[in-house]
């Protein structure tokens, strides 16, 4: 008699279905995640320079044409070497409207806007030479001064006086510096008797004024400056609060000049933090060059505030008849060179005043007309950006 067949149970037949779907989600799922995995995607973005190196952005030729526009050369001026695989930019710089501490900026701002790297600078005698990359190009210019004026110009001559040490002098010797042409600036101490009347009556006549800030000299503390001058051993919050307390006093005045500083002048730490204030506060900058070595008029020019300096002292060492024709003598030299030049003289006794008045009678005569201090390279100098 056969056997007969076992029957199957229903549960186990249920766990075994179960069982089986959940393999087959499980191989469902591996699946979808392989094929996720594999599956054709976007590009990936190239690195940015290759992509800039590829792109129309860096044009040689607007480059060349914008360089000939900021140091205003005529089209064409600037011809570009190739030589030995690197490309090769004598750029004159005209020494009436910037230094080449200013002209680096310039071409630096060019190339880096158009996606170049500077790769290298140096400094030497009369010349600054800037390399610049963009993807496997290499690119040298050359920044030297002009042996003779690129453009021809007019032959007028400028000159812009600046007299310090305002803010002692009141009443009636005050009423006769007033009366000199409203073209020359004064700059003026504060805190002083005559401070704002001297501002004020000064801005009533269209008359630019300058602050005349207190900043260490060598030899301090037997050379002193004054109260509240910015001294060397200060951090950057008392730097900006010293000038800001000499600014504040006198808002009236359109920039700032140093009163002695021929130890501060020469400080980088210092002249950035002075700069800093300046230009939070719209102000210009007039280097007065009492040391040589100073480099505050470089610290302005960095941070994009206008900058000038002084060519010399008219009342230096005396007011003699022959520093008188001395002082003559230099302002016509420098005006050969130069169709601007800066002069600073002093305020303090009648003496002094007449002094001013005679050269000022020959300078004129001698063809110089007098301009204010922010007139100074206005139209000449361009901008960086």
């Amino acid at each position: 008699m056969a056997r007969q067949a076992k029957k199957r149970s229903p549960k186990k037949a249920l766990r075994r279905d179960r069982e089986l779907w959940l393999y087959l989600l499980i191989l469902l799922l591996c699946a979808a995640i392989v094929w996720v995995l594999t599956r054709p995607g976007e590009e990936a973005p190239a690195p940015a320079e290759d992509m800039f190196t590829r792109s129309a952005a860096f044009d040689p030729d607007q480059l060349v044409a914008a360089l000939e526009t900021k140091f205003g050369l005529p089209p064409g001026r600037l011809s570009p070497k190739k030589i030995r695989g690197e490309t090769q930019i004598q750029v004159p710089v005209d020494r009436r409207k910037m230094d080449l501490t200013y002209a680096n900026l310039i071409v630096k701002t060019e190339f880096e806007s158009r996606g170049a790297t500077l790769a290298n600078g140096q400094a030497e005698s009369g010349q600054h030479q800037l390399v610049f990359t963009h993807g496997t190009d290499e690119y040298l210019v050359k920044l030297s001064y002009a042996a003779a004026p690129i453009r021809e110009g007019t032959a007028e001559k400028y000159l812009a006086i600046v007299v310090d040490d305002f803010g002692l002098v009141g009443g009636e010797m005050l009423q006769q510096w007033l009366e000199l042409p409203t073209e020359i600036d004064f700059a003026i101490f504060a805190g002083q008797k005559h401070s704002e009347e001297t501002m004020n009556r000064s801005f009533a006549q269209g008359r630019e004024t300058l602050v005349h800030v207190p900043m260490e000299p060598i030899g301090y503390p037997q050379q002193n400056p004054g109260e509240n001058s910015i001294l060397v051993q200060m951090d950057q919050s008392e730097v900006e609060k010293t000038l800001l307390r000499h600014i504040n006093a006198l808002p009236l005045c359109a920039g700032v000049n140093n009163h002695m500083g021929s130890l501060a002048t020469t400080d980088h730490d210092i002249m950035g933090w002075v700069m800093g204030v300046l230009k939070k506060k719209g102000k210009f900058f007039l280097d007065s060059r009492t040391s040589n070595v100073s480099i505050a008029y470089q610290a302005a020019q960095k941070a994009r505030i206008p900058a000038y300096r002084n060519d010399l002292f008219l009342d230096s060492p005396d007011i003699s008849e022959a520093n008188l024709e001395s002082r003559l003598r230099q302002v016509q030299e420098l005006g050969t060179k130069n169709n601007t030049v800066i002069a600073i003289t002093h305020c303090h006794s009648a003496q002094k005043l007449q002094y001013l008045k005679d050269f000022l009678k020959r300078i004129q005569a001698a063809g110089f007309t007098l301009i204010p201090l922010s007139q100074v390279g206005k139209t000449d100098l361009p901008l960086i950006l």
